[in-house]
């Protein structure tokens, strides 16, 4: 069994809001991802614009998390490098997604630092008070510029998942560290929004960074259906933009709606690999893609 890294789940917000009026989905629970390989796993923090009080809702999720790594010896929060080396159950590598999941209060960039994460993404998919995200128009705000330098201050993640393009370019060049696109797929392969141009594809590679493909149909193919290898196809772009060392998987579950066929939770990980191998990828090519790719990214992040 190939171990597997996830660099995005919604797994916190679906164990805390339920289905949220259908925007959040059951497709992982830590037995899922024991069963798919999953050995370190991103879980995001996010606290919908309709929530009542957005802060309140990343701020249970935080606590729902320190709970189950408490009381489940599977679960461990990742903070330190050495914990990478411990085959031990699942790393928790915990992120923010977007700015409203901390209410948009650059203090609280501190505060979540100190209770386990070590990624931020600015925007979702609207505008708020740090920047627009990939459905609106507009730029870094002050606020948004202020959350950037906190974030070189403390060698925190910079996820440019979801924020628009002008953001974008506006955040790497502030940024001091090595930016990643969490789960994101390829506009020119499937040109939605929410999706990385060839330009931004190539600058986060030039930099280090780390691009993890999303699993939603909607973004793999602009429909409802999708298959595994067309996860492959938008890998195989990265892959030759240079970026063997930069892509590997953001599948969002919990989050989207549609998923590929055959991958419908995370227990069917290993089914990514099982492609790679009918493709004829070399075998340390599909171990830097389902692991090392991530591993070395968030390893920059650990101190």
């Amino acid at each position: 069994m190939y171990r597997i890294a996830d660099a995005h789940s919604d797994f916190l917000a679906f164990s805390t809001l339920g289905e949220l009026g259908g925007r959040l989905y059951n497709h992982a629970d830590i037995e899922r991802m024991e069963a798919g390989g999953v050995v370190l796993q991103n879980l995001a923090v996010w606290g919908p614009a309709g929530h009542e009080v957005p802060e309140a809702a990343g701020m249970t999720q935080i606590r729902y998390l320190h709970a189950l790594a408490s009381q489940n010896s599977s679960v461990r929060i990742c903070t330190r490098p050495e914990h990478l080396t411990l085959n031990q159950g699942i790393w928790a590598f915990l992120s923010i997604e977007s700015g409203e999941s901390i209410g948009c209060r650059i203090s609280n960039i501190q505060k979540v630092y100190d209770l386990g994460a070590r990624m931020l993404s600015l925007t979702w998919n609207d505008e708020n008070a740090f920047a627009s995200g990939c459905m609106a128009i507009g730029g870094l705000k002050p606020d948004g510029i202020k959350a950037v330098d906190e974030l070189n201050r403390l060698n925190m993640a910079l996820d440019v998942s979801h924020i628009n393009e002008q953001g974008f370019w506006e955040a790497v060049e502030r940024y001091q560290h090595i930016p990643c696109a969490s789960h994101s797929c390829v506009y020119d392969l499937c040109a939605v929004p929410r999706n990385l141009k060839r330009d931004q594809i190539d600058y986060i590679i030039s930099r280090g960074g780390f691009i993890g493909i999303n699993f939603y149909t909607e973004f793999l193919r602009g429909q409802r259906t999708a298959y595994i290898n067309d996860i492959l196809d938008h890998i195989e772009y990265v892959l030759e933009r240079g970026g063997e060392d930069a892509v590997g998987f953001g599948s969002d579950f919990c989050g989207i709606e549609y998923t590929p066929e055959g991958l419908n939770s995370a227990a069917y990980f290993q089914r990514l690999p099982e492609a790679m191998e009918r493709r004829g990828y070399p075998n340390s090519l599909i171990k830097k893609i389902c692991y090392g790719n991530f591993a070395r990214y968030v390893l920059e992040f650990l101190h």
